[in-house]
């Protein structure tokens, strides 16, 4: 937890402190001299730790040199330290960069989640950290929490297991969203997907006895503007991978298989409680991939609600499935450019590891446009290509596309599914977060809800 503490006096007993070495810092200067300069003569490469020896009422000054912030992995390191500091510590915002405050915010929130809603309470899972900051600093703390919090509760939600959270719980968080300015929702029913004919996803969802729920989240925000982006995340709230069944060491995990949809939720989150002008709305189909008395199998055909027909080759390419009504809904809707985002393929896990997102688009200046947010947001992501070499890969010679290649290429394969259904003209990206968006061990990440926010800053 990290709560504001309202002021700070040098003279007055308070908690362990953090403080940037910082010549510049009226702060910096006065505990630097209660100190006889000891704070000015440390080496700026990393994090010390200094005890105060009783010139200070507080035990000890943990110091942050600007070599520690020069780049984006010495700077989450660092504040990763100060997160882990056993001791109550209070963080002295004002003697930070006034660039580096937001972020400071950011990524000290992200160091202090924990997922423990499961597990009987601990100590060090209730972790508090203080700050204090002057009020000319306040909007960059804002921000910061902002994205610090739509973060953590995008993982949140890719960490709930689905006996806590399946279609039907993910529409009721999605409809919370309403309390944030600008924003509507609309949750379709079955009965509506199915009077659109979005025979692609319903095939998936037709081995579940849970229900399906499409999500359809609007934010508007700029009335004079043309411009209506959709982000469309892939909400597969469980994968078993039908009856082209995942094997016992693959399924588990397979909670995540709905980050996509999270980051997306996170993504509006974060673009509504800033205000940023624009006009964004979130498609998400979702539902669970199950074995049952009805699931769809290989060799079956679907009809998606854009007309194409599907040959099933594999119900564990089913992601894809929903993601082709979706892009035709998000179309339907207006949307004049499109970014989708999915725990898609292997593939891409194969490709780039667990470091870089994968990206696909058919328009350079969009790309450009995401590419540059990403750099600026400090997540990694990676272009690959996307041509007619992989669309050829899916004809099939019973229906319009079949829904698997093969193993061969299988990132840029899937890509090319999903850009049969989006329209030529439609600039479109695709993300590919399989990689990125969940680790066994660290669970969720929260990739790429800043960058999908901040590409309306």
């Amino acid at each position: 937890m990290l709560k504001k503490q309202d002021g700070f006096t040098p003279n007055k007993e308070s908690k362990n402190i953090v403080l940037f070495q910082n010549p510049d810092s009226e702060l910096f200067q006065t505990l630097n001299d209660k100190l006889n300069q000891k704070l000015s003569s440390l080496d700026a490469s990393k994090m010390h730790t200094v005890h105060t020896l009783e010139n200070l009422p507080m035990e000890k000054v943990y110091l942050l040199g600007g070599k520690t912030f020069e780049d984006s992995e010495k700077r989450d390191k660092t504040l990763k330290q100060v997160c882990d500091i056993e001791e109550e510590t209070l963080i002295l915002l004002d003697t930070f960069p006034a660039e580096s405050i937001s972020l400071a915010i950011e990524k000290t929130l992200y160091h202090l989640y924990r997922f423990n809603r499961f597990k009987q309470k601990d100590k060090k899972d209730e972790a508090v950290v203080y700050y204090t900051v002057s009020q000319e600093h306040e909007d960059a703390v804002n921000e910061g929490f902002v994205f610090g919090e739509a973060i953590n509760n995008t993982r949140e939600l890719v960490n709930t297991p689905y006996n806590f959270l399946n279609a039907e719980k993910l529409a009721e968080y999605a409809k919370n969203l309403e309390r944030f300015e600008n924003i509507k929702v609309r949750i379709l029913e079955k009965g509506d997907c199915e009077q659109l004919n979005m025979g692609a996803y319903l095939g998936v969802n037709a081995g579940s006895k849970d229900a399906p729920k499409f999500i359809h989240v609007e934010y508007e925000n700029a009335p004079d503007s043309k411009e209506k982006t959709a982000l469309v995340g892939k909400g597969i709230m469980y994968d078993t991978g039908g009856y082209s069944l995942k094997s016992v060491k693959g399924m588990p995990t397979m909670k995540c298989d709905m980050g996509g949809a999270a980051t997306v939720l996170g993504a509006i989150e974060a673009i509504a409680r800033m205000g940023y002008k624009a006009n964004v709305s979130v498609m998400i189909a979702a539902t669970d991939n199950r074995i049952g008395d009805h699931a769809h199998v290989p060799d079956d055909i679907l009809r998606a609600a854009s007309g194409h027909t599907i040959e099933i080759i594999s119900t564990d390419a089913e992601g894809r499935l929903t993601l082709a009504d979706a892009l035709w809904y998000a179309q339907e809707k207006g949307a004049s450019r499109i970014v989708d985002i999915a725990t898609l393929t292997g593939g891409v896990v194969a490709a780039l590891g667990t470091y870089h997102t994968g990206a696909f688009t058919n328009n350079e200046d969009f790309y450009s446009l995401l590419s540059q947010t990403a750099k600026d947001s400090n997540e990694k992501i990676w272009r690959l290509p996307v041509d007619k070499a992989h669309h050829d890969t899916l004809k099939s010679p019973y229906a319009d596309i079949k829904n698997s290649g093969g193993r061969m290429a299988a990132a840029s394969v899937a890509a090319a599914f999903l850009e049969t259904f989006v329209q030529k003209d439609i600039p479109w990206i695709h993300l590919d977060i399989a990689g990125t968006a969940y680790e066994e061990k660290k669970g969720a990440s929260g990739v790429m809800v800043k960058t999908l926010a901040k590409m309306f800053a």
